[in-house]
C-alpha cells in the first residue's frame, strides 16, 4: 500500500504501529471484513443438483500447497484417481517454502474416500504449476509444467507404474 510505505518509511516504525495508527477510524468502519475457517486442502464430490460434499484430504496431502491437478485412472479400476502436484518458494520469511510435495497420486477406493499415495518410481522435485493429459504413440501421458524448471512427462502403464 503506497500510502503506508510512505507513511512509515522504516520497518521498526511499521512494526510498532497499531492498526488505528495506520488508518482513521472512518476508513476502519468502512472496511470490508472476513474471515477464513477452513484452510485444508480438500475435494468437493458432487452430489448431483449443485450439491457438494467437502472432504479434507488425507494428511500426506496437506504438506504442501496443491497448485494443479488432473483425473486420472492409476490403477485399471475405472474408478477416477487424482493426480496432484505443487509447492511454492515465494512465500514469505516467517512461513518459509512450501516444498514437500513430489507428485502425490489420490487413489480412489469409492464412497468418495480417497488415499494418498507416492506416485510409484518417480519423483516430481520443484514447482509444479501445471499438469496437462497429452498422447504419446497413442498412449495418454501427462505433462507436468514446472516453474524455473524443465517439464516432466509422466505415464501410467498397464502393470499400474508410472
Amino acid at each position: 500500500m503506497p500510502g503506508l510505505k510512505k507513511k512509515y518509511l522504516y520497518a521498526e516504525d511499521f512494526a510498532k504501529a497499531g492498526l488505528h495508527d495506520m488508518f482513521s477510524s472512518e476508513k476502519l468502519n468502512g472496511a470490508d471484513v472476513m474471515t477464513a475457517e477452513y484452510f485444508a486442502n480438500s475435494i468437493l464430490i458432487n452430489q448431483g443438483n449443485l450439491n457438494f460434499t467437502i472432504r479434507a484430504l488425507p494428511w500426506e496431502a496437506q504438506l504442501s500447497s496443491i497448485r494443479d491437478a488432473v483425473v486420472v485412472d492409476a490403477n485399471g479400476d475405472d474408478l477416477p484417481d487424482i493426480l496432484m502436484v505443487g509447492n511454492y518458494y515465494e512465500n514469505n520469511i516467517q512461513m518459509g517454502r512450501y516444498d514437500a510435495d513430489f507428485g502425490t497420486l489420490l487413489i480412489n477406493r469409492g464412497q468418495g474416500n480417497f488415499t494418498a499415495e507416492p506416485i510409484p518410481g518417480v519423483q516430481i522435485k520443484g514447482q509444479s504449476r501445471h499438469i496437462r493429459p497429452i498422447r504419446i504413440f497413442n498412449k495418454q501421458a501427462y505433462i507436468i509444467a514446472r516453474n524455473n524448471d524443465s517439464a516432466k512427462v509422466i505415464s501410467f502403464l498397464s502393470n499400474n507404474n508410472p
